[in-house]
């Protein structure tokens, strides 16, 4: 994994253990982990933020709206201090889909609440709109606090690295902030860890060799659990970048065999079966903490027997 130089050592001067920095020297795969939504709900909400956005009392409507329709709530830092604000949704087509469509509503300020929940119900934009959040939420984790504030700061420096048409954005905490600095880049709901600007130039790009970017790979929000997105990196390795432009959809089987259906554009149908289990289960420091008193643990995901067939 090349994303960037690993840090020399796991700790946070003068404050512990850094999670991100104990991944990286763990080899930690973020397969499984990108978290299976049906949306996701945007809202340009000002700073501070608390440690979780569901404790701001004044989006309890909005994130009440976005739970009902099974979606995550994501705050952004406004584009600008005083100026109209966005809602925006993104949706996965209830059958299987290629990417979230979206819809979007810009407000004054005063009108963002209403907006969010209006949002949810506005029929889909057909733009080639591209939105990538990178998760600075400093409150929740301090790597995401300083790793992603960098990644930001370098992307939004060189306004054409990522391409036309694409707008980066600082947001709150995505999960994952072991593999800070984290990414999410929508339509397509990919989640990325361990980012850098070369990266995310090539993810959202679609473009070049993906050795490098599959360790970094989570997985597709879209996809129902963490071995539907394990089997989806697999077929992924296998037919690279055009995966992303096809239907897919999936289920789990039993006993760990699970299948992924991908439809192509001309509407060939091909089946993707693969055995997915647990190789091994690492202990996750909370950023700051020394390794013993660790309460979570991060089961890593290997996918055997990959196949195929003609559906």
């Amino acid at each position: 994994m090349t994303s960037g130089a690993p840090s020399t050592s796991p700790e946070v001067p003068g404050s512990g253990l850094a999670c991100s920095a104990w991944a990286r020297l763990q080899n930690l795969d973020p397969v499984g982990t990108a978290g299976s939504y049906r949306g996701f709900l945007l809202i340009e909400w000002p700073l501070p933020w608390p440690r979780d956005l569901s404790e701001d009392e004044s989006l309890a409507t909005v994130l009440e709206a976005a739970r009902s329709f099974g979606m995550r709530l994501q705050g952004l830092v406004p584009a600008t201090e005083s100026g109209p604000r966005r809602a925006i949704a993104y949706r996965w087509p209830p059958a299987g889909g290629a990417r979230f469509q979206r819809s979007e509503l810009v407000v004054d300020p005063g009108e963002l609440v209403a907006a969010a929940v209006a949002v949810l119900h506005q029929a889909p934009l057909r733009d080639e709109i591209v939105d990538v959040l990178v998760c600075t939420h400093g409150r929740r984790d301090r790597c995401c606090g300083s790793l992603g504030t960098a990644l930001f700061q370098e992307l939004t420096a060189d306004p054409g690295l990522l391409g036309q048409g694409v707008r980066v954005w600082r947001t709150s905490h995505t999960g994952g902030h072991r593999f800070a600095p984290t990414a999410i880049v929508l339509p397509e709901g990919t989640a990325w860890a361990f980012c850098d600007t070369a990266a995310l130039a090539d993810i959202v790009q679609q473009k070049g060799a993906l050795e490098d970017l599959l360790p970094r790979y989570r997985g597709c929000s879209g996809m129902a659990t963490p071995a539907l997105q394990a089997l989806e990196r697999a077929v992924l390795a296998e037919l690279g970048w055009p995966l992303f432009t096809m239907t897919r959809y999936g289920v789990e089987l039993g006993g760990g065999r699970t299948e992924l259906v991908v439809e192509g554009p001309a509407g060939e149908r091909v089946v993707w079966q693969g055995f997915v289990r647990v190789a091994r289960t690492i202990p996750v420091p909370d950023c700051g903490q020394a390794i013993e008193f660790a309460a979570k643990t991060e089961p890593q995901l290997v996918v055997e027997g990959l196949r195929s067939r003609r559906g």
